[in-house]
């Protein structure tokens, strides 16, 4: 295995380690064109995550319209408590960490002698934005341990802290943003990688009105499709390629029948775009359509189904007097796995 790329922080006292180089950027670049190249044409939704992206992204879960963390944050704010988990010497592993500002919503909640005592291992895909959140969070908790990891945790699940004791965090539905496949995949490796002991809090956008969940994801001022066309920024920077973003329009529904909020970037016309890193083109009609993200809602049957793919017991739900968000509460305990998946 290629050793990662480990940096310190002295002043903020936190340690990185960056496993991105293992998985290559030649690879993904491969990932990116194998979408764009597809029917339909699709990009994944880690690929939104540059800084200016993570950036837009901060600003959209402040806007009135996108109920989703205000929510999740208003459950969490008097959670820990309610966990009834030991915190003494835990190591607490969020993937998709961000900004970390809803983990600190449970860390500010734990004692501060137990706070001492534990290790907290924040997994993102950009390195620069993990920086910055983890800096501010050992400046907030500065008796925290904090040990992160840059990684993709769909491909490097492996390479999570192996300890006795641990509290996995996957927060604002983001694992809805994965195919039906991938999150089984998802739950399943993570049901492998847990041993008796082991819990996992997971948070999922449930199930609502349809004209609540699309205007989540279509805001008045237009935050969102400035996120959607940023990916193309992505792509360029990554792949030397030229799209324009002022070419797409950006669009976001509903999909019942799949459970899920679907967004895309609609061709405005003809295009050929360039690719500098293979000098390769691709044509693009006016009227087709690049697939962005998915959005998967839940209800308690995907719960409990979930839970038993990876086997795990369903010890709480979490949830708002609306019942629009939930935080899963799941534990490794000596349950069969069910064959099949939700």
């Amino acid at each position: 295995m290629t050793k990662p790329e480990t940096q310190t922080d002295s002043q903020n006292h936190f340690l990185l380690d960056n496993h991105l180089p293992e998985i290559g950027l030649q690879a993904m670049r491969e990932e990116v064109m194998e979408g764009l190249k597809d029917t339909p044409r699709c990009i994944p939704s880690k690929y939104f995550y540059d800084r200016e992206g993570s950036a837009l992204f901060e600003e959209i879960t402040r806007l009135p319209e996108y109920y989703l963390s205000r929510t999740e944050k208003a459950i969490l704010s008097t959670l820990w408590n309610k966990l009834a988990i030991d915190a003494h010497n835990l190591h607490i592993i969020e993937l998709g960490s961000g900004d970390c500002s809803k983990i600190q919503l449970l860390l500010r909640e734990i004692p501060a002698n137990a706070l001492s005592t534990v290790t907290y291992h924040p997994v993102d895909i950009s390195s620069n934005v993990l920086k910055e959140s983890a800096g501010k969070l050992t400046q907030q908790f500065p008796h925290l341990t904090v040990h992160g990891l840059v990684a993709d945790f769909m491909h490097q699940i492996h390479l999570l802290p192996h300890a006795h004791k641990r509290l996995f965090c996957f927060f604002g539905s983001t694992i809805g943003n994965f195919g039906k496949s991938e999150i089984n995949a998802l739950m399943e490796r993570l049901g492998t990688l847990m041993t008796n002991g082991d819990y996992l809090l997971l948070g999922l956008d449930m199930i609502k009105e349809i004209d609540v969940l699309e205007a989540a994801y279509n805001d008045k001022q237009g935050v969102t499709e400035r996120f959607n066309k940023n990916m193309l920024k992505v792509v360029n920077e990554l792949l030397g390629a030229d799209f324009h973003p002022g070419l797409f329009n950006h669009r976001a529904f509903y999909n019942e029948e799949n459970h899920r909020i679907e967004m895309h970037l609609d061709a405005r016309e003809d295009m050929m775009v360039t690719f500098g890193f293979n000098n390769s083109t691709i044509e693009i009609k006016a009227g087709e359509n690049i697939h962005t993200e998915n959005s998967h809602k839940f209800d308690r049957g995907h719960i409990r189904n979930m839970g038993e793919m990876a086997g795990l017991s369903v010890g709480h739900v979490f949830t708002d007097p609306e019942e629009w968000f939930s935080l899963v509460l799941y534990s490794k305990q000596a349950v069969p796995k069910k064959p099949g998946g939700s």
